[in-house]
């Protein structure tokens, strides 16, 4: 967005006098006449303070990839990661694969699952437990699919056990 050097110092709450020290030291990122204030506002911003707020939140996501290179990752680890054997086995694949996505999981009687996102909850019930939670990682699998493909580009934090939580299950007499 570009803004008038009024209408940036009113933005900011400044006189406009403060705004042209500022274009004089080179603080403010100019286009033509106008202020560029994603530009200046990006610039100022100090630069690790993401990377910092995201590894406290999650210390496991040390993996820096864009969304359609960790599609391209969990995809290559198709068939190649050993298949959940025991029922805490399963769950915790799917503990993994919905936390990468930020999705909430419940482990309801009788193995169903619900997953539940900010649109809403996903109900895993007509199998055994190893049945629904192949189907909700496969629905996980879909959703970033689908992310991966509209915004292929954008940078995340991602974690070893969700890139293998996602991946498909080696073929095994288990399933």
């Amino acid at each position: 967005m570009l803004m008038s050097k009024a209408e940036y110092a009113k933005h900011k709450g400044v006189s406009r006098q403060t705004v042209y020290d500022w274009i004089e030291k080179g603080e403010v990122v100019m286009s033509g006449k106008k202020i560029d204030v994603e530009a200046t506002e990006q610039r100022n911003s100090p630069p690790a303070q993401g990377k910092d707020a995201v590894s406290e939140m999650w210390p496991e996501r040390t993996l820096e990839m864009t969304w359609g290179e960790f599609w391209k990752a969990v995809k290559a680890r198709d068939g190649k990661i050993p298949a959940p054997v025991t029922d805490d086995d399963i769950r915790q694949r799917v503990l993994n694969a919905a936390g990468e996505l930020g999705w909430e999981v419940q482990f309801l009687d009788g193995g169903a699952i619900c997953l539940e996102d900010c649109d809403g909850q996903h109900y895993f019930e007509q199998y055994n437990l190893r049945g629904n939670a192949w189907l909700a990682i496969r629905m996980l699998r879909c959703e970033l699919c689908y992310v991966a493909s509209d915004c292929p580009d954008e940078l995340d934090n991602w974690s070893e056990a969700g890139l293998n939580a996602l991946a498909e299950w080696e073929k095994s007499d288990h399933q």
